[in-house]
């Protein structure tokens, strides 16, 4: 009796109750996708790791990737997960194992968080491609090159790489490429020795740098030790030794640089104070020109030169010797120095001298008999008759070719009184 009855009640709008049902599942699946809805995402550059590399090192061979190190991935799924996804979620890989004879491997992608919610995930099935090439090794010099500015006053001493040679392999047309390896060390305004380790830099022989992606070092840094030293200025002197060939005189010396910047350690930088080259112009007839290396005359002082420069131009002018000769007679002469107890007369007031003087033609053609101030001293003569030498005031850079000497005669004054210094002055002319 009570199952028919709960049988009736079941029974009872059955129809009605099937349609109730159906209906609260659509709302149902109406309000879920309403606040959850499905949604579609794109993810892009996930960088894609190559597997199996020793497929193609075992055959001595090395690639590089053409296309490929990246996929994008569109992700489907709900937005309360898909929204929380971000680019580091996925892994990307091609297998080198699998590669087709046309040097592609597929890529395949992976979500690596968990949900129990359907994930689809789409890339095209998109591909990596590959070059192959045989691999060469080849051992390569390190050069340093700095770069920036050490404190003022100082500069790089000896520098050193550890290693200096390093083996590097990689895809055979790239090896032939590589001229150098540069190690940069930064210079950042030190005053004293320092050490960095840095990372070696591939060079052609044009210095333009070469991708290193691909390549494989020995070793992946270089230790480099910089030695910094302080500079001085010092003064350069050049001094002309000899003598020109007769005919011939030496005029100046003209020279550059006038000085030099040495380095080295601060005492031995106080002991140097110039740097003095003499230069020979014995028997010249003609300009010595020479350029002379200074570095000889820093030997054993324990500095050197900073210029990269370490020459000195010089050249000492040589110019022939022209003649000009003067007459006068010796009323002329100027006396000087005359006792005053002493009369003064020429033993031949009349006779006529003359006086060849040598030098630069610029310089003779300057001179008159008036600038050339013959005179003669009697300092210390006593009465009698003398033979005098005539002295003239000639400038530095010229000389006479001879000399000229003249009679004279002292008398005892009679009175004995006190004279004035007779210097009788001839208006001379040429």
């Amino acid at each position: 009796m009570k199952n028919k009855w709960m049988k009736s009640r079941l029974m009872n709008n059955f129809g009605l109750k099937v349609i109730s049902l159906v209906v609260a599942f659509i709302v149902w699946l109406v309000i879920i996708n309403t606040t959850d809805p499905t949604i579609t995402k794109k993810f892009t550059d996930i960088p894609v790791k190559v597997i199996n590399e020793n497929v193609i090192t075992s055959l001595n061979q090395v690639y590089e990737v053409v296309d490929g190190d990246v996929v994008d991935v569109v992700v489907k799924g709900k937005r309360s997960f898909v929204e929380e996804l971000t680019s580091d979620d996925f892994s990307a890989t091609a297998d080198l194992s699998k590669l087709s004879t046309v040097n592609t491997a597929g890529i395949q992608v992976k979500l690596n968080k968990a949900t129990k919610e359907n994930v689809e995930l789409d890339w095209n099935n998109e591909v990596l491609r590959i070059s192959l090439e045989e691999k060469e090794s080849q051992q390569v010099r390190v050069q340093i090159d700095t770069e920036g500015e050490l404190a003022e006053s100082y500069v790089l001493g000896d520098i050193t790489a550890q290693p200096n040679i390093i083996e590097i392999s990689g895809g055979k047309s790239k090896i032939k490429k590589v001229e150098s390896i540069g190690a940069v060390v930064q210079l950042k305004g030190q005053n004293s020795d320092f050490s960095a380790d840095v990372t070696p830099i591939l060079y052609d022989s044009q210095g333009e740098v070469i991708d290193s992606s691909n390549v494989t070092f020995s070793n992946d840094t270089i230790h480099v030790e910089v030695e910094v030293v302080p500079t001085k200025t010092i003064p350069l002197y050049v001094e002309a030794t000899g003598t020109p060939a007769s005919g011939y005189r030496h005029v100046q010396t003209d020279y550059k640089p006038d000085s030099v910047v040495i380095s080295g350690k601060k005492a031995d930088l106080e002991n140097v104070k110039s740097i003095k080259v003499p230069v020979s112009v014995e028997g010249a007839k003609a300009d010595v020109e020479q350029e002379i290396d200074l570095t000889q005359y820093l030997y054993n002082t324990g500095c050197k030169l900073t210029e990269e420069n370490t020459t000195v131009s010089i050249r000492c002018v040589i110019e022939k010797n022209g003649k000009r000769t003067f007459s006068f007679v010796n009323s002329d002469i100027n006396v000087k120095n005359l006792p005053n107890n002493l009369n003064f007369t020429y033993v031949n007031e009349n006779k006529r001298n003359s006086v060849t003087v040598q030098g630069g033609e610029d310089d003779l053609s300057k001179l008159t008999l008036t600038t050339l101030g013959a005179y003669i001293d009697v300092k210390g003569l006593s009465a009698g008759r003398h033979t005098v030498e005539v002295k003239f005031d000639l400038p530095e850079n010229l000389k006479l070719k001879s000399k000229v000497r003249v009679e004279v005669l002292l008398t005892q004054s009679e009175d004995n009184a006190e004279k004035p210094t007779e210097e009788p002055t001839a208006t001379p002319g040429e």
